[in-house]
């Protein structure tokens, strides 16, 4: 059984799985290669060591997951060899660098010959923009794009690297439409369907400090709470936050957080999300302080989560904190009336029940959701 704690980066979430059943050996091996802090080789060196304790039989395995595992460890060491090692005759390599998740604009467009070029002309960009804004190299991450020469005028973009500030390769992220769909050379998060924020609803929560993501508070919510029977299966466990990427509005974003589909600030890749999640323990700042009153309120009655999706727009974006504060407490007085009990087809506490309330068997309509969630996510969820 792997240690938890080195793989997962948010400590809550490695400590509540802990005190679960193990782990069967293809939900390990998404475990290692979903880990956002850890190298190409640290990931090599994990698989490897799990092919050695199912050479030793420690727990139950299947041939098909065996397979999984050698083609796994195949699939990190061809990537290995390519970008370190090689680069190949008809690859060309374009390079991009982020901070806390939005794209560094002032970097000039280079195409190399070589991965191993662009690896160091990211490194060397990002120490000079660390060096530009007085921050830490941490605060960064790379990209290195790889494309394929198909005949005379045709490249094809075929994988994004993503590259700590030491030029190590933490992901690799197909993009071809063919590679995706046979899980090609995908190193990067997978089925992380047991992996859950162990917070109650209405627990303020806070993104830890990331090169992936900008910082932002916000509140959990889920279908079924920590203590209730069915909660580590259940897979509706959902995020509200400020929503800050709208220049004309300023919505609460609403973000599934059993899905990959997440807050990405302008870096459009697939990432672990809910593990750069922790509990809020300080004090919320004066213009922070609906967040922690919208926590309250959801606690209280968590079907007002259904009345939030519903209203979607509802403040303006010259006082957005102010405005929120009143919706929140708005909100409050609807749920007092006992609004959300009386669904009458046309309120949106409708939004809540079908979301929710018919749910609870597994076999509900959840569907109708994904239709609303557009309307109150950033673009390009």
């Amino acid at each position: 059984m792997i240690d938890l704690n080195k793989w997962i980066d948010s400590p809550d979430i490695a400590i509540w799985l802990s005190g679960r059943p193990p782990l069967d050996l293809a939900e390990q091996i998404d475990c290692i290669l979903s880990a956002p802090h850890r190298s190409l080789e640290e990931k090599l060196d994990g698989l490897q060591r799990l092919r050695e304790e199912a050479g030793r039989e420690l727990f139950p395995k299947s041939f098909k997951e065996l397979e999984l595992l050698e083609k796994k460890i195949d699939m990190v060491e061809t990537v290995g060899e390519i970008i370190y090692h090689g680069g190949g005759l008809r690859n060309l390599y374009e390079t991009d660098i982020f901070c806390c998740g939005c794209k560094e604009e002032f970097l000039e467009k280079r195409i190399f010959t070589t991965p191993g070029a662009g690896i160091d002309f990211i490194k060397e960009k990002i120490k000079e923009a660390a060096d530009r804004y007085e921050i830490d190299t941490g605060c960064f991450f790379g990209v290195l794009r790889k494309f394929y020469r198909r005949g005379c005028r045709y490249m094809e973009h075929e994988w994004n690297i993503i590259l700590n500030p030491e030029g190590k390769i933490l992901y690799c992220l197909p993009e071809t439409a063919d590679a995706i769909g046979r899980n090609d050379y995908w190193i990067g998060p997978g089925d992380y369907h047991y992996l859950k924020l162990p917070y109650p609803s209405g627990t303020v929560v806070e993104m830890v400090s990331s090169p992936f993501f900008r910082q932002v508070k916000g509140v959990v919510v889920n279908r079924i709470e920590p203590w209730e029977e069915g909660f580590a299966q259940d897979d509706e466990q959902w995020f509200l936050y400020p929503d800050f990427l709208h220049s004309s509005d300023t919505e609460i974003g609403v973000i599934p957080l059993n899905d990959y589909a997440s807050i990405t600030f302008g870096a459009d890749f697939v990432l672990p999300f809910s593990q750069f999640l922790r509990q809020y323990e300080g004090a919320l700042s004066e213009r922070e302080a609906w967040i922690g009153e919208m926590g309250e309120l959801i606690q209280k009655d968590k079907s007002c989560f259904g009345m939030i999706l519903g209203d979607r727009h509802f403040v303006s974006a010259s006082d957005g904190y102010e405005k929120s504060r009143k919706y929140v407490k708005e909100l409050s007085e609807r749920s007092r009336k006992n609004l959300t009990c009386v669904p009458t087809g046309n309120e949106p506490n409708d939004v809540f029940v079908q979301a929710f309330g018919e749910c609870r068997d597994g076999q509900g309509p959840r569907s109708s959701i994904a239709n609303l969630l557009p309307r109150c996510m950033p673009s390009g969820f």
